[in-house]
């Protein structure tokens, strides 16, 4: 706001400061400017993600966030208590837990040629759980894919679509009871994200067994609230601060 005044009225045909300030003008521009810059720097940088924010008084301990670059750096297993550790999951909206698997053969949730693209990359668990809508009109398979590393992580996250688009493979939905078969068929809408050595993925399904198209404003937020907000970011960043499965933590 300082700024804009100032290039306002430097503008101005009706400002004219004396001569001997004008560098002085000049120079708290472009210390302004200097600072607008750092301060998107900071903001847009890539420092590690901070948790803690500042209240009244002192400001909040901040935690420094792990990066979650590989398992040899982050060897404690995925924990159903960790991923999924209630009835429900509060995302934007709140998702009814109907079912919670861990597995250690990555090969189990997936068909075709994506099976020996997560074996590749070190797979080695999932967790996962099958979920309904608040709607009732969607279920969704959501859960973690824990790989190697990040590199790896990377290389599954661009080889899925191809495989997808070829029909040559797939992520798989886990069936829990009545109303989530279409889970097990091939009309379901995937969605899929990384983070460190982590793929966050989901497989979501109409419960009517109908087509879910890639337009789908419902689903597509469905799978921003599963994967982004709360594996990507609840989750992992609990993780990322050195959590255990205490959801307080």
């Amino acid at each position: 706001m300082l700024l804009r005044r100032l290039l306002a009225a430097w503008r101005s045909p009706d400002w004219q400061p004396p001569r001997q300030l004008r560098p002085a003008c000049v120079l708290t521009a472009l210390t302004l400017l200097a600072l607008c810059g750092y301060g998107t720097y900071l903001v847009a940088g890539d420092d590690p993600p901070v948790a803690g924010v500042e209240v009244t008084g002192q400001p909040a301990a901040a935690t420094v966030l792990r990066e979650l670059s590989s398992r040899a750096d982050d060897p404690r297993p995925l924990t159903t208590a960790e991923v999924f550790p209630g009835t429900e999951v509060v995302a934007g909206s709140a998702y009814r837990v109907l079912r919670v698997q861990a597995l250690q053969r990555c090969s189990v949730v997936a068909e075709g040629e994506v099976v020996p693209l997560l074996e590749a990359a070190g797979c080695n668990q999932v967790v996962r759980a099958t979920l309904r809508s608040p709607d009732g009109r969607y279920v969704i398979t959501a859960g973690l894919l824990n790989l190697a590393d990040s590199a790896g992580a990377d290389t599954v996250h661009s080889g899925i679509k191809p495989l997808l688009d070829a029909e040559a493979g797939r992520l798989r939905g886990l069936p829990a009871g009545q109303g989530t078969g279409g889970l097990a068929r091939d009309n379901t809408q995937h969605g899929w994200h990384v983070r460190g050595h982590f793929l966050a993925y989901a497989v979501i399904a109409r419960t009517d067994g109908g087509k879910i198209y890639p337009d789908d404003p419902i689903a597509r937020q469905i799978l921003s609230d599963l994967i982004e907000r709360y594996l990507r970011t609840s989750v992992l960043d609990r993780r990322a601060a050195g959590c255990g499965d205490a959801a307080g933590c």
